[in-house]
């Protein structure tokens, strides 16, 4: 099944060096690239420039955003992130797992 292209996808992953969950994250941020397009983007919530997300997200990582917009945390999932990819792409609404 094919996909509007209408919608650009930027998907942020916001993680650290030390971060076990962030490995099996990126694995399968990248597996659903593979499917559906998107602009992937990481934050090492660690660097000086990021303190903002370090004291918002210390106890989540990973976090993915999806054009500025939480999505996910901790555990990410090739069949949701790709539904709820999908889902963005053909209605605009971004819808989010807690």
């Amino acid at each position: 099944m094919s996909i509007p292209s209408t919608r650009r996808i930027i998907l942020t992953l916001f993680t650290s060096k030390s971060c076990s969950l962030c490995v099996d994250a990126k694995h399968a941020i990248k597996q659903v690239q593979k499917r559906v397009p998107f602009d992937f983007e990481q934050k090492d919530i660690k660097a000086p420039e990021n303190s903002n997300w370090f004291e918002k997200y210390k106890y989540d990582i990973p976090v993915l955003h999806l054009n500025n917009q939480f999505i996910f945390k901790h555990r990410i999932e090739q069949n949701e992130l790709e539904e709820t990819l999908r889902k963005f792409k053909e209605t605009g609404i971004v819808d989010y797992r807690k």
